[in-house]
Formats: structure tokens, sequence, C-alpha cells
């Protein structure tokens, strides 16, 4: 298992991934879009970096996260507002991977590079799941995330302390 940088030599794979059906759901855009909001975020000086996930020279999922300040108004009365923590946008597998432990291995070595802080200093690790994910809920638990009870769009926070 290894996260390898989206470039021109696995970009159309990426793209190209699904999730089940019965996931469709859970996913709030595209791959296409969320590398194209790399792109953005990027430029607007928010460290973000899209990551293929492979397991044995082959593409089989896509995650993304990014380096900044948890600042949004409804984190307000929160410990980690205005803290600088990392973000994670995107994590998937393909539907034709699934049931083979990629995710929790490629979320476990994300969290290895995350904790290495390799953009900056960070007190957090923060991320949205859709509220009916239960086994989104029981990974991130699993890792450490606690929920402080923040619900937008359908999707609920999680936050785990560095």
């Amino acid at each position: 298992m290894e996260l390898r940088k989206i470039t021109e030599d696995n970009i159309d794979e990426v793209i190209a991934l699904e999730v089940g059906e019965t996931q469709k759901d859970f996913i709030m855009a595209t791959n296409l879009r969320y590398i194209a909001d790399a792109y953005v975020l990027n430029a607007e000086g928010e460290p973000t970096i899209p990551f293929a996930i492979y397991a044995d020279d082959v593409v089989v999922g896509f995650l993304m996260y990014s380096y900044d300040t948890l600042d949004h108004e409804s984190f307000e009365n929160e410990a980690f507002y205005r803290k600088k923590s990392y973000f994670i946008h995107h994590i998937m597998i393909d539907k034709h991977y699934q049931g083979k432990r990629y995710g929790k291995l490629a979320f476990e070595k994300m969290l290895v590079d995350i904790e290495a802080m390799p953009y900056g200093e960070a007190e957090y690790i923060a991320l949205f799941y859709h509220t009916d994910n239960i086994k989104a809920k029981t990974l991130y638990a699993s890792f450490g995330f606690s929920e402080p009870g923040i619900i937008q769009d359908n999707s609920i926070m999680a936050v785990k302390t560095l």
C-alpha cells in the first residue's frame, strides 16, 4: 500500500475510480472535482495534496488532505477554532477493490504522513463524513477521531488531536 501524488501518468485512472451504487450518496463530488479543488486551494495558499492509493502498483483509490486554519464560524465555540490543522477532504476506494482493507490501510498511511506535519505544525486533524456512513464513523473512531456535534449539509465533523 502506498500513496502517490497525482501525475499525468495516473490522473486518468484516478478520475475513472467509482464507489458502489449504495455509496454514491456519501460522495460530495467527483475525483476530478477534488483534483480541481486542490489546484484552486494551492493557488490560494492552502497546501493541498491529492493522492492516488496504490496496492501492488494498481490504483485502487483516491484521497486528499490540506493544511489550513479551522476558522469556519460554526467552529467558534470549539477548542480547535482558529487552530492550524490538517483537513481530510476525501478518501475513497474503487468499488472493485472494496472489502480488502485498502481504505483502512490508506487512511493509516495518510495519518502517518500527516503526523510528520509536512506543511507545518498543527494541533488537529479534521474531516466530515455523511451522517449515514456507519463504516466511515467506525473507521474514524478506531483511529481516535471524536465528534464535537457539528453537522453541516448531512455531514458530521470528526476531529483528532495531534
